[in-house]
């Protein structure tokens, strides 16, 4: 399997935080990482029907009709293979636990820009 390059790889970031949201896309890019940012799980859903992403940042507790958990099963129920990484304030050992395969890491709120990125270059040479 080829690994994609940082430049090449796309990572969707899934949160309502306009700030959290914003911060991701600015360490990404930096990083030659190709962020596409959505502020709920309606419009993640909509990019991951039309878009190539490498990998997912999921935010787990927001509002709407479909929080991030919604849409973490969704996206197992329906097959997709794109690995998600949990970015969450909102995170225990037994939500770590408790995530079904398609989750490759889970980090909790705040998260180090370090952190982050060994995570997502982890997960991206894995999948």
């Amino acid at each position: 399997m080829t690994i994609p390059s940082p430049s090449k790889s796309r990572v969707l970031i899934v949160d309502d935080e306009a700030t959290i949201r914003q911060f991701m896309i600015e360490v990404l890019s930096r990083f030659d990482f190709s962020p596409v940012p959505a502020s709920d799980a309606a419009e993640a859903l909509q990019i991951l029907d039309r878009e190539t992403i490498d990998l997912v940042l999921l935010d787990l507790h927001m509002p709407g009709p479909a929080d991030g958990e919604d849409l973490l099963y969704l996206l197992r129920d329906r097959g997709d293979d794109i690995p998600i990484i949990i970015v969450s304030g909102w995170v225990d050992d037994d939500a770590t636990r408790e995530q079904p395969d398609c989750v490759h890491a889970v980090l909790k709120k705040p998260v180090a820009v370090e952190t982050l990125l060994s995570t997502i270059r982890r997960v991206l040479e894995e999948a």
